[in-house]
């Protein structure tokens, strides 16, 4: 017992001495790293020149200047200069797209109703006489029917490479069929299309989707188009989320599923930043609630809310690879606006975009993705994403297109 008592009493001096001396040599560690440059050293960063003492009534220093604020000024200019002659919300549709026009009232999962509904899609590659040969392709969030070129519409489409004759989805083999999800901006009913009730906008009156509401308006094309069953149902991020409830909603109606960078729940982490995408867009004041139709879409908020997603679209070792912590332009001091190589990829994702999708059609996606949930299928995982050689050329397609 008195040995006990006696030995930390013997340490204590020790550990103490210990402690003071290693704060004593991260002491001086710390004022040597700062002494290896002198004041004048630090501001010749900065500036060539010495700073001239300010006049009698001058402020201390310049006023910074904010590039990025006067971008978003002068395209809130040019949308207001823009509505005599075309409205200030974009067209988003190329209208070289089929359309499925349903005139059936579609009820909704969360007690929602259209009472019609239409369905813009393409396809590529021929139908086979029992229609045994068809693939359902789903899009990402804010992809377009598009996926590849057509007659109609010659631009590259967003899976160009994947879709052609000897391709992963082999057109002399099968017939392709990808649609623009109702809820969207490109042709499908959504918020921007108009109440058949009162000729207005749906605007946020437009009903809350999930990714099965989605699914069962994508049947309805199947149905009229005598499609009994899929040869498969494919589609990555989004899209691979749909092709699994594809799966889970007609077991007897999808063969095969393939499904990338998809999953069956969303994380907490997917489901936060969503969120916070959410409320950057609201708080947009010429969000109004989602009644911005006929007047300046909430294009600051879009621009936030794609830089905060496409943070969520790379991960870390690519951040770094890509940039690091390289500015834009080094000789020049720090800035609030973009100023590391990183910001500006962000600030130009963003701007890109904010002009080429309806906001409230992003609202209205984001839910479904987030609400998804499959805990329970007749079927077993490998059942599921039945592996065949051809369409594990498109992992390979993937990963060569990332390098």
């Amino acid at each position: 017992m008195t040995l006990q008592k006696l030995v930390p009493s013997a340490i204590r001096p020790l550990r103490s001495s210990l402690q003071s001396t290693s704060r004593a040599v991260v002491t001086t560690s710390r004022a040597a790293a700062l002494s290896i440059r002198q004041p004048a050293q630090h501001a010749r960063c900065f500036t060539s020149k010495p700073p001239k003492a300010a006049a009698a009534g001058e402020a201390s220093n310049p006023a910074m200047a904010f590039p990025c604020l006067d971008a978003l000024e002068t395209r809130s200019a040019t949308l207001r200069a823009s509505f005599e002659s075309s409205g200030p919300e974009p067209s988003y549709t190329s209208g070289a797209t089929q359309t499925y026009h349903c005139q059936e009232p579609l009820v909704l999962d969360w007690g929602g109703m259209l009472p019609e509904f239409k369905i813009a899609y393409e396809t590529w590659g021929e139908m086979n006489a029992d229609k045994s040969n068809v693939i359902l392709l789903h899009t990402g969030l804010s992809a377009s029917s598009h996926a590849h070129s057509t007659e109609a519409n010659p631009a590259p489409g967003w899976w160009e490479k994947f879709i052609g004759p000897g391709g992963p989805l082999d057109t002399d083999k099968y017939h392709v069929i990808c649609t623009n999800v109702i809820g969207g901006c490109y042709g499908s009913t959504g918020p921007s299309s108009t109440d058949p009730a009162d000729g207005q906008h749906y605007a946020t009156r437009f009903p809350i989707l999930t990714m099965e509401d989605m699914v069962r308006a994508q049947f309805r094309l199947l149905d009229s188009l005598g499609v009994k069953s899929l040869y498969a149902s494919v589609g990555s991020s989004m899209g691979g989320m749909q092709s699994l409830a594809a799966g889970v909603l007609f077991p007897d109606r999808v063969r095969r599923i393939v499904s990338i960078s998809g999953c069956a729940r969303s994380h907490p982490y997917s489901i936060a930043m969503r969120h916070t995408q959410r409320q950057v867009l609201m708080m947009d004041p010429n969000w109004k609630r989602g009644y911005y139709y006929g007047d300046l879409p909430p294009h600051a908020g879009m621009k936030l809310a794609r830089g905060i997603a496409t943070v969520t679209y790379r991960s870390g070792p690519e951040w770094e690879q890509r940039f690091g912590r390289r500015r834009a332009d080094p000789s020049k001091p720090p800035a609030l606006c973009p100023d590391f190589l990183v910001e500006t990829y962000l600030d130009h994702a963003g701007e890109k975009f904010c002009l080429t999708y309806d906001p409230n059609s992003l609202l209205y996606r984001w839910l479904p993705v987030s609400w998804a949930k499959w805990n329970k299928c007749r079927y077993t995982t490998m059942s599921l994403l039945e592996p065949t050689r051809r369409f594990r050329s498109i992992c390979r397609l993937t990963s060569a297109r990332r390098s």
